[in-house]
């Protein structure tokens, strides 16, 4: 059994088992949301697909044969398995119309790779096609910066707008972006040479794997924090993409009843505990007061002078605070849940940011200059 043969099999035993714990992470999301899951399917489709090309070399030697039918069988299979990850990753990012033309523009390139492969067939009357295999070659190539550069603009773009609009914990969607974008450049720059060469292959299948597992893990982390916000943010996209009938204009200043009336409705959405609900966005926040997005936006940025994310975030703050101190023997678990932060780590990064410490050194150092005070008293 050679060094191929037993790197082949790694491969293939390894894809399945990612696309088993990819699929079976479905079980532990706290929110079930369609585009996500719709995402994961995809991609647990093209882990199979990678590991069927796998076995296929194994079963029928084409690699061990030569490099160059190995190179035929690689482009054949993955080009769509690319493909289907690009398009999970898409999905995630951008609106529906956006993703079918996508997948318009992957089965086109792919269906000219079919041809450019079928025509070599019929002129060399083998699978050893010379010119084809370069052409196969390029189209592919074409198709992998096609997706990346989609997927990096739509990640930008939401990025931003997730920023602004909402008050989730984005270092999951941050770790997964960019476990997302060094597996597609990593494709881009191993994928061509270790086609060609079974040398590098051993040199760059390695790199491969682990990037993929690094992507496979932040994408099961990115579910494990994933809410149904998304679909709301999707919503507003989707309005605004449609011509913006119902968009209202922007507004260039707010009068002072009408900055009064939103102070007093964010008032008393505070006393009501709005900042308790996880799931809160600017969007819902603008239905729950009745008071358009545009003006709010307005008010963060001219009255507040912040925005959404950092008001609400120091308003969750505040009240952890006042929890830690009339409840000390609460644990930090039970403080991120009742003041609406997304997990406890969210809870220690806002702390981190804004006092410097983490919620336990925080309440802490509390606790001591309370003593102090009381003996100082005394």
């Amino acid at each position: 059994m050679d060094s191929l043969f037993l790197l082949q099999f790694a491969c293939f035993i390894f894809m399945l088992i990612n696309a088993f714990f990819v699929a079976l992470s479905h079980l532990h999301v706290k929110w079930e949301n369609k585009r996500y899951e719709r995402s994961r399917w995809m991609i647990v489709v093209a882990l199979i697909g990678l590991a069927i090309q796998y076995a296929v070399q194994m079963l029928f030697g084409f690699r061990a044969a030569d490099d160059s039918l190995g190179a035929i069988v690689n482009i054949l299979i993955y080009t769509p398995c690319f493909s289907l990850i690009s398009m999970g990753i898409y999905n995630i990012e951008t609106t529906s119309s956006k993703l079918r033309k996508m997948i318009l523009m992957c089965s086109g390139i792919y269906a000219a790779i079919i041809v450019v492969f079928c025509v070599g067939i019929s002129l060399h009357h083998s699978l050893y096609i010379r010119e084809g295999l370069y052409l196969m070659l390029t189209l592919f190539c074409v198709s992998v910066f096609y997706c990346i550069y989609m997927i990096i603009q739509e990640m930008i773009r939401r990025k931003n707008m997730l920023e602004t609009m909402a008050a989730t914990d984005l270092l999951p969607y941050v770790r997964y972006s960019r476990a997302s974008v060094i597996i597609l450049w990593l494709a881009v720059l191993a994928m061509p040479v270790a086609i060609f060469s079974t040398t590098l292959l051993y040199i760059v299948g390695p790199a491969e794997l682990l990037a993929l597992l690094f992507f496979n893990l932040t994408f099961i982390a990115l579910g494990s924090s994933y809410i149904p916000t998304e679909e709301l943010l999707d919503k507003e996209e989707n309005i605004q993409r449609c011509g913006g009938a119902k968009e209202e204009k922007p507004l260039q200043q707010l009068s002072e009843e009408r900055r009064n009336f939103i102070q007093n409705s964010l008032d008393q959405w505070c006393m009501d505990l709005g900042y308790k609900d996880c799931n809160v966005n600017m969007l819902t926040l603008s239905r729950t007061l009745c008071i358009s997005k545009n003006e709010l936006s307005l008010f963060f940025d001219q009255c507040l002078h912040s925005n959404f994310r950092i008001w609400l975030s120091e308003i969750r703050l505040n009240a952890a605070k006042k929890m830690m101190l009339e409840y000390p023997d609460y644990s930090n678990d039970i403080i991120s849940a009742e003041c609406g932060f997304s997990c406890r780590t969210h809870l220690y990064r806002i702390f981190k940011t804004k006092e410097g410490c983490s919620p336990t050194e925080w309440r802490d150092f509390q606790s001591t200059d309370v003593a102090q005070n009381d003996s100082n008293g005394a």
